[in-house]
C-alpha cells in the first residue's frame, strides 16, 4: 500500500491536540508524509486513520462499501465502554434498511422549512437568555448560562417539554459522552437514570398527547409500527444528546475564534450578510469534537481511495476525523487562517455526509446564524476578559469542549 505506514509502526490514536484544542500537529505530519496510516485505538483495535478531505468525504459518502455495522461483538471499537457508541438502536450507529427507516421518520421534522418556521423562536429564546446574562453582568461564562441552556431549550420545543425536564438531561448527556472521565458506577447509573427517564416520559406521553416531535415519534410505534420501543427510547435520547452537545461546542468554539481574530468580529458588524458564510467557516476552523471525535467505519471491498494515497483492504475500519477534512490545504488553502471570504463549495462535512448527514443540520445552522446575530447586536464590544490559553477544556470525553468561557463587554 503506497503512501500507508505499515502496521507494526502503528502508534495509539487519539493524538494530542494542538492549542486551544486546534486539529493534532500530527495530523499535519501525516498528511504530508503519510495520509493513510495504521493506528492503535484505545479499545486495542487496528484501523486507517484518514486525514485528506476528498479520502474523507469519499469514505462518508460511500455507505455501500464503508459500513456503520459494528453489531458483531468482534467489530472494532473507537473506544471502550462509551455509551453514545454502544446503542446498536441508536440512529447514528444503525445502518443500511433499518437506518434509513429511522431517518425517515423523523425527516419531515428537519426539512430547511420547518427550520426556517423555528428561526423567530430561536431567537426568542436566545435574546430571553442573553436578558440573564446581561443582567448577570460581566465578566459572564457564556458556557454554562449560554451555549448549553440554548440548544436545551430548544430540544424541549421540538420534543414538547418542560426547560426543567431538559435541564434534568445535562448530566446524563455528559456521562453517555464520557470515555474515562466519570467511574464506571456513576456512568451506569446515569445511563439507567436517562434510560427510566425516557420510559416514564413516553408513557406520560401516551397517557397525555401533545403535537409536538416527541407524539409524531410515539404514533410512529403505536400506530404505524415503524419503531419497536428500544428505537423510540434511544431516538429520545439520541434527539437530546445531539440537539445539545454539538450546538453547544460549535457556539462557545465558534465565540472563542471571533474573540481570538478580532478583525473578523469587526468584518462580522460591518456586514451582517456574512453571517452564513462565517457559520461554515467558524464550523470548519474549530468544529465541535477536536481531533478525537469521528466515526468508524467498515470497508466491505477493496477500494483505492481517489487521492491515490492506498488502498484500504476488506475488512478494516477505517476512522475519518473531520478536523482533518477541513484543515487539508488541498481543499482549503491557508487552513490556519479564518476567512470568510472563500470560494467554492468544497464541504466541511461537519454536518456528516451521505447516508448518515445529520438530519438536524437546518436547525443547526439557523441556531448558530440566530446566535452570532443575536451577540452582534446585544454585545458589539464583546471580548475575552483573560487569555485564550488559560481557558480550560474537558478531557475524557468524546470530543474535547471548552468547560468555561468567560466574556465580557
Amino acid at each position: 500500500m503506497e503512501g500507508v505506514v505499515m502496521a507494526d509502526s502503528a502508534d495509539s490514536f487519539p493524538f494530542s491536540d494542538g492549542p486551544l484544542a486546534s486539529q493534532p500537529p500530527e495530523f499535519v505530519r501525516r498528511r504530508q508524509q503519510c495520509p493513510v496510516s495504521h493506528v492503535t485505538l484505545p479499545t486495542g483495535d487496528p484501523a486507517l486513520l484518514v486525514l485528506k478531505h476528498q479520502d474523507i468525504e469519499a469514505i462518508m459518502g460511500d455507505d455501500r462499501r464503508f459500513t456503520r455495522d459494528l453489531s458483531d461483538p468482534s467489530a472494532p471499537r473507537l473506544f471502550p465502554n462509551i455509551l453514545v457508541l454502544e446503542d446498536p438502536e441508536l440512529m447514528m450507529n444503525m445502518h443500511g434498511d433499518d437506518h434509513l427507516r429511522l431517518r425517515r421518520i423523523i425527516a419531515s421534522a428537519f426539512t430547511p422549512r420547518r427550520a426556517e418556521k423555528w428561526r423567530d423562536e430561536v431567537r426568542a429564546i436566545v435574546d430571553e437568555l442573553l436578558d440573564d446574562v446581561e443582567r448577570m453582568g460581566p465578566p459572564v461564562d457564556l458556557m454554562a448560562n449560554f451555549a448549553y441552556r440554548l440548544p436545551t431549550r430548544m430540544v424541549c420545543r421540538l420534543l414538547g417539554i418542560s426547560d426543567d425536564e431538559g435541564d434534568r438531561t445535562l448530566g446524563w448527556v455528559a456521562a453517555w459522552l464520557s470515555v474515562d472521565a466519570i467511574p464506571v458506577e456513576e456512568r451506569d447509573k446515569a445511563a439507567a437514570e436517562f434510560t427510566a427517564w425516557a420510559v416514564a416520559l413516553i408513557e406520560e406521553r401516551r397517557a397525555n398527547p401533545q403535537d409536538a416531535l416527541l407524539d409524531h415519534l410515539i404514533s410512529a410505534r403505536d400506530v404505524d409500527d415503524r419503531l419497536t420501543e428500544g428505537e423510540l427510547v434511544s431516538m429520545l435520547r439520541g434527539l437530546i444528546i445531539g440537539g445539545n452537545e454539538t450546538i453547544a461546542n460549535a457556539i462557545s468554539r465558534s465565540v472563542l475564534s471571533l474573540m481570538r481574530f478580532p478583525e473578523r468580529w469587526e468584518e462580522l458588524l460591518a456586514n451582517r450578510d456574512l453571517i452564513p458564510k462565517a457559520v461554515e467557516e467558524l464550523l470548519r476552523f474549530s468544529p465541535p469534537g477536536g481531533g478525537a471525535s469521528g466515526l468508524l467505519r467498515l470497508a466491505t471491498e477493496d477500494v483505492e481511495l481517489p487521492s491515490g494515497a492506498g488502498t484500504v483492504r476488506k475488512g478494516q475500519a477505517v476512522l475519518t476525523p473531520l478536523v482533518a477534512a477541513g484543515h487539508d490545504p488541498e481543499a482549503f488553502p491557508d487552513p490556519e487562517e479564518l476567512r470568510f471570504d472563500r470560494e467554492g463549495k468544497t464541504s466541511t462535512m461537519q454536518f456528516g455526509a451521505g447516508r448518515h448527514f445529520c438530519p438536524g443540520v437546518h436547525l443547526a445552522r439557523v441556531e448558530l446564524q440566530t446566535v452570532l446575530a443575536a451577540l452582534l447586536d446585544r454585545f458589539p464590544k464583546l471580548h475575552l476578559p483573560v487569555e485564550p490559553e488559560e481557558l480550560p477544556w474537558s478531557e475524557g470525553s468524546y470530543g474535547t469542549s471548552l468547560l468555561g468561557l468567560p466574556v465580557a463587554w
